[in-house]
């Protein structure tokens, strides 16, 4: 039955809308191209959400809405981004270079990006404190490793939200500090990166894999456990 369906020999994969619910409500539906596990948030229709459970093989999402303030209107996914891009990214942050090339729009955007970035006062480190249990990384890498990072410290037990390059980290009364959690992966440390249970149904045959081979497939494709302790320890320099 699987060879005689058009969709077979389709040559595209589209992400897949999951559905988002809240206290029994649906609030819509949300393309999904990057890992995400319970304990993370995610922004959907200009506020921010609470993932409380991920139903990937019926492709739903339960949440709650967030404590952490509603954040502006953005929309579509970039996928997954290479670490060059995100190199690149920060490079253009940290200077006050003005690409002749640019109109006045443009570099008006520019100026208030660079701004916010320095408004984190990341320098001369990568984390930027925003409370007692809050902070920002700066993770200057790409998709791959950010994701990595972002499940190492969920299971962990912080809460996080994800961005191109940097993490948001909430702590809460059970979490170690932050810089203790990041010296521990700095060092080695094991942890279960699926002990949430993460999405992992992202290609078209995925739904007929075991959890088994989708968790291998994710290490292959969409993780690097292995450059994990390199990035805590950039991080921490």
């Amino acid at each position: 039955r699987l060879v005689e369906h058009y969709s077979f020999y389709a040559v595209f994969q589209t992400p897949e809308e999951y559905r988002l619910i809240s206290g029994g409500k649906e609030l819509g539906t949300l393309p999904i191209d990057n890992l995400i596990t319970p304990g993370m948030l995610l922004i959907f229709s200009g506020r921010r959400w609470l993932i409380l459970e991920v139903l990937d093989r019926d492709r739903i999402i339960m949440v709650s809405p967030a404590k952490a303030g509603v954040p502006p209107l953005f929309g579509g996914d970039p996928g997954n981004i290479h670490d060059r891009v995100i190199e690149r990214m920060f490079d253009i942050l940290e200077s006050r270079h003005r690409p002749i090339y640019m109109d006045a729009t443009a570099l008006e955007l520019l100026e208030e990006a660079q701004c916010q970035y320095a408004h984190l006062r990341f320098d001369p480190g990568r984390i930027a404190h925003l409370g007692d249990k809050a902070a920002v990384l700066a993770t200057k890498t790409g998709s791959v490793r950010t994701t990595t990072l972002a499940l190492a410290l969920r299971a962990s037990g912080f809460t996080i939200q994800t961005h191109d390059g940097l993490l948001e980290v909430f702590g809460n009364d059970e979490t170690p500090p932050l810089i203790e959690a990041l010296s521990a992966m700095a060092s080695g440390k094991p942890l279960d990166l699926f002990g949430h249970s993460p999405n992992l149904l992202f290609e078209k045959f995925h739904p007929h894999l075991t959890e088994g081979l989708l968790q291998k497939d994710a290490l292959s494709a969409r993780l690097d456990p292995d450059g994990l302790a390199e990035l805590s320890r950039s991080i921490l320099r």
